[in-house]
């Protein structure tokens, strides 16, 4: 079957807000956890579980007729900003955690730890399921991989240069602290850990990770160098 549409999965704050604007700019009508007719880019859409807290579940979807990207964003940069997503967001990653995850630990863990968890369980998801593989640093060079995937022979030279000149979507560290309705939307440990980011009061170093679970610190920095090293041999697309 021809695959003409994209899903674009990774964790939350991996990008996937970029990666469908730059779709979006030349002309693929990708949305960002929306469906729309060229597809959908969601962190959400790792997950099994039959509904999604923004935008349609993977069971929704006419997955077999699309073709599947990972894209993965460096760990220590990640996952502190994961720390900052909102109540909704880590209901949805607590659900699923369920079946993968002894519950005690996870009611007990800091979240800093438990965020490192879900950005090893989650990429680990999203490697296996999709048929494309980047890193957030690579992605610019991805317009082959794209253009063979879904048929399309100009994405091949179109992408690098649209995604170079895409301006980022305005939901960065600085984003999430400013604006009244964010702020209602908010709760008030939530806009603290947002602000601690913003203002890099929230350590974002490897070191960080390692004092916070050595074990896991370990998998998580493993996992990470091994993908990039199975990028850099073509192990993956």
């Amino acid at each position: 079957m021809k695959r003409d549409k994209l899903i674009i999965v990774g964790t939350g704050r991996s990008g996937t807000n970029h990666f469908a604007k730059v779709c979006q700019d030349l002309g693929l009508d990708v949305g960002h956890e929306e469906w729309h007719p060229g597809g959908i880019s969601s962190w959400c859409l790792v997950s099994d579980l039959p509904t999604s807290p923004y935008g349609p579940a993977r069971s929704d979807l006419p997955v077999d007729e699309c073709a599947i990207g990972h894209q993965l964003r460096d760990p220590v940069k990640t996952i502190p900003s994961l720390m900052t997503m909102n109540k909704s967001s880590w209901a949805f990653i607590t659900a699923d955690a369920r079946s993968r995850s002894d519950m005690a630990w996870w009611n007990k863990a800091p979240l800093r730890v438990k965020a490192m968890w879900h950005w090893l369980d989650w990429n680990q998801r999203a490697d296996r399921m999709s048929d494309l593989h980047w890193t957030l640093d690579t992605a610019a060079d991805m317009g082959p991989g794209l253009a063979e995937a879904l048929g399309m022979e100009a994405l091949a030279g179109q992408w690098k240069p649209h995604w170079d000149a895409a301006r980022s979507p305005t939901n960065n560290a600085q984003s999430r602290i400013t604006g009244f309705r964010r702020l209602l939307k908010t709760s008030p440990p939530v806009a603290y850990r947002r602000w601690l980011h913003a203002n890099g009061r929230l350590p974002a170093t490897e070191e960080a990770l390692f004092d916070a679970d050595a074990k896991l610190a370990q998998d998580v920095m493993d996992y990470w160098r091994t993908y990039r090293n199975r990028l850099a041999s073509g192990g993956v697309q």
